[in-house]
């Protein structure tokens, strides 16, 4: 590990040995990064952070009443360097509070209570608002966000909204793209949030707006480390068959191979102190006996609260390779864990995937394949609503909007459950 290193590596293979074999073989690894080095104090760096709220009739009542409480929260929790902005959407968009640093806080929050809920849906306005004013500030450093928040569908103007996404995302503003209720699409929201640095998340009910969006504002004003990058040096005529993300919440991860052996895996912000753990699926070529240098991992990143100084950990993977005969069938604890948790997620996403070819039966199949799974792992709630899911499906030809949601976020760990819920 570099001298300069503030984060530790720490590599846990599924099986401690690799048997000799005349075939390529899977091995996994779990990847666990921790920020063991980075002090506790004075981790704060400027935040920028635009909100985008859906103000469409649907909104009315409660959900709106919560959005106010939450942004007003919010502007509570700014320091003097941040930036803050709201723009309000239905099938037209409006610039509620322009992107400002918070000396008023009472003349922010004025104007957050005058927003009205009508009309109907029409994102992409919101989101081209929302961009132009987080935009506005000239920050040699510092985070920029777009929280986006949404209870209903947009009309005729999906590609749109993936095309500003991308915009923002290039410029190195993240997203996080909330839903609230059972209505809105959530394969527009992942596709907005497939792009580094963004993330969506399933609101179940309107009185857990507060607490996200506090949440998320902790989470910003805890950045500890940015422009994080991963990278994988891999024996000759190995490759990556899969990489996940399995905390703080599971991701599928598409790691670009930049040359023959070498693999990079763009993260972007580190946000708080929790550890990112990884699971990497290796198909490595027939070895000799002895000890094999598997693969050597790297992690990039930078302090912003330290230095913009390039930092590196790396470690080199080292599994001996013994015969057939003398290597134990079982799989490490934790690999395991979060190998049924990532199984259960992919499966469920091939089964909507088959739900969408009109394929019924080998969909059902799938969910209860992933139930099993989450049973396994612990998750007996989410395997219970996936289980009932799965004989609606089979029944119907169709799930409910709400537990097709639930299972999708649930999978990811993405949903914001009612306090004392299952996490």
């Amino acid at each position: 590990m570099s001298t300069q290193a503030m984060v530790q590596l720490r590599i846990t293979p599924g099986r401690p040995a690799v048997a000799q074999s005349n075939d390529p073989q899977i091995v996994y690894l779990l990847v666990e990064a921790s920020p063991a080095g980075i002090p506790d104090a004075d981790l704060a760096i400027p935040v920028n952070l635009g909100f985008i709220v859906d103000r469409s009739s649907s909104m009315r009542g409660e959900r709106l009443y919560q959005v106010k409480e939450a942004c007003n929260n919010v502007v509570n929790q700014l320091n003097r360097q941040d930036y803050f902005s709201v723009v309000s959407f239905n099938d037209r968009a409006e610039v509620v509070v322009p992107c400002q640093r918070p000396n008023d806080k009472d003349q922010i929050k004025r104007a957050i209570g005058m927003i009205e809920a009508k009309g109907g849906t029409e994102m992409a306005t919101g989101m081209m608002m929302g961009l132009q004013e987080i935009s506005r500030p000239m920050m040699s450093r510092g985070i920029s966000r777009m929280v986006l928040l949404t209870d209903g569908r947009t009309y005729g103007d999906e590609s749109r909204c993936v095309e500003i996404a991308r915009r923002a995302q290039s410029k190195g503003i993240g997203i996080t793209a909330l839903g609230i209720g059972d209505e809105w699409n959530e394969d527009l929201l992942e596709t907005i949030a497939s792009a580094e640095n963004s993330r969506t998340e399933y609101i179940t009910n309107a009185q857990q707006i507060v607490n996200v969006f506090s949440e998320e504002i902790k989470r910003l004003q805890n950045v500890m480390a940015h422009k994080v990058e991963i990278r994988f040096h891999l024996h000759p005529q190995a490759e990556i068959r899969s990489l996940f993300r399995v905390r703080p919440f599971i991701a599928a991860l598409t790691p670009q191979l930049h040359n023959e052996t070498l693999w990079r895996m763009p993260l972007g912000e580190w946000v708080g102190r929790e550890d990112q753990i990884f699971l990497l699926e290796l198909v490595v070529p027939p070895l000799p006996a002895g000890n094999q240098t598997i693969c050597r991992i790297e992690m990039f990143y930078e302090v912003p609260s330290i230095s913009s100084q390039a930092l590196q950990t790396k470690v080199d993977v080292q599994l001996p390779v013994r015969p057939a005969d003398q290597i134990r069938p079982d799989v490490d604890g934790v690999v395991k864990h979060w190998l049924e948790r990532t199984v259960a997620y992919r499966l469920q996403a091939s089964a909507w995937q088959h739900v969408e070819q009109g394929n019924i039966e080998e969909a059902t199949k799938k969910l209860r394949m992933a139930g099993t799974r989450l049973l396994e792992s612990g998750q007996t709630d989410l395997a219970q609503t996936v289980q009932e899911e799965a004989t609606r499906l089979l029944r119907s030809g169709t799930t409910s909007d709400e537990g097709r949601k639930r299972i999708k976020y649930g999978t990811r760990g993405l949903v914001a459950r009612e306090r004392g819920g299952e996490q």
